[in-house]
């Protein structure tokens, strides 16, 4: 009767340990893809940062050179949690990117190739994240398409629509089309299109950079009014990602 006692208390102890060691683990996954979710949130919000300023350079006047310089502090910022040593991705490969943009900063003319080689580098890092937080281990392929789509895919449209706005910001501001300019919004045209992501509001741009960008000459749009429509759009695509990212939460 002891023996069946204690042998009965030590199944209870076993799948107590059992239950314990179970809660434990999914604590530490729940931890790790909460700061999973942070670190891609700050990737995100340097992104859109960058993008804007890659728009603002692309015409340096008096307002634009303010804010440009505004958001330079903001960027210095933004990349602080990147590079500390509980980032989850590679702090060293980060700090590569930060010099890159410490050279962007002090000479921000003629600093477009500059800027979208940093933020394809940036936008990497949410892949690099996703798998680092085991946000891309689920097994169900409905939930893992989504994250793909929000979480990657929407990124870089928002970084082709990046592209249209610091090329025909430049172009509107100089009221004429230069060929390498014009060959460039081309060729983000044709990504465009290869995007799936957001069909119906994809339409709209490409139409605008058509009509009051590549077609008239003189190109009569103001700057900022181009600037300003592309970058709600882009905006747009930044928020859904955002808010995705805090469904996760």
């Amino acid at each position: 009767m002891i023996e069946l006692a204690i042998f009965a208390l030590l199944i209870v102890v076993l799948i107590c340990a059992s239950l314990y060691n179970r809660q434990k683990l999914r604590s530490r996954r729940a931890e790790k893809a909460r700061r999973g979710i942070t670190q891609l949130t700050d990737i995100l919000n340097l992104i859109q940062r960058l993008q804007r300023h890659r728009g603002l350079c692309a015409n340096l006047s008096d307002g634009n050179r303010a804010e440009q310089q505004q958001l330079s502090r903001e960027i210095n910022q933004l990349w602080q949690p990147l590079l500390d040593a509980s980032y989850g991705g590679n702090v060293k490969r980060v700090n590569v990117q930060h010099n890159n943009w410490r050279n962007i900063e002090s000479q921000p003319l003629n600093s477009f190739m500059a800027h979208c080689d940093l933020i394809e580098k940036l936008l990497h890092e949410l892949t690099v994240i996703a798998d680092t937080c085991s946000l891309t281990a689920d097994n169900n392929s409905h939930d893992t398409e989504e994250l793909w789509q929000n979480l990657l895919q929407r990124p870089h449209f928002a970084e082709t629509l990046g592209r249209l706005r610091a090329l025909g910001t430049k172009a509107a501001a100089s009221g004429q089309c230069s060929a390498d300019v014009r060959v460039q919004l081309q060729y983000q045209l044709q990504n465009l299109d290869k995007e799936t992501i957001d069909r119906k509001n994809d339409q709209p741009i490409k139409a605008m950079v058509n009509d009051e960008i590549l077609s008239p000459d003189p190109i009569v749009i103001d700057s900022r009014v181009y600037f300003n429509n592309l970058t709600r759009a882009i905006d747009n695509q930044i928020q859904i990602t955002r808010e995705y990212l805090e469904q996760l939460q």
